[in-house]
């Protein structure tokens, strides 16, 4: 299972993005990260999904699987 950043709205309502991350932490620190610039939702969150992964968390930002790949091929 893999896990996505979920942003949660003053309604209630939770609306996540593309990102996909291997772990529960990597989804976490996601997830708070653009909680911290963005002023409309009140909170976040974290879903289990099996979408595939697409993003690592690496050096404080969210790296594309595509970089990942040339970076390790390199």
């Amino acid at each position: 299972m893999n896990f996505r950043p979920i942003m949660i709205f003053k309604s209630g309502e939770r609306a996540g993005n593309a990102l996909v991350f291997s772990t529960r932490g990597e989804a976490q620190a996601s997830a708070d990260a653009l909680l911290a610039r963005w002023f409309v939702p009140v909170a976040a969150d974290v879903e289990e999904t099996s979408a595939p992964v697409n993003y690592r968390r690496e050096n404080g930002g969210d790296t594309p699987a595509a970089e990942i790949s040339k970076e390790d091929a390199e």
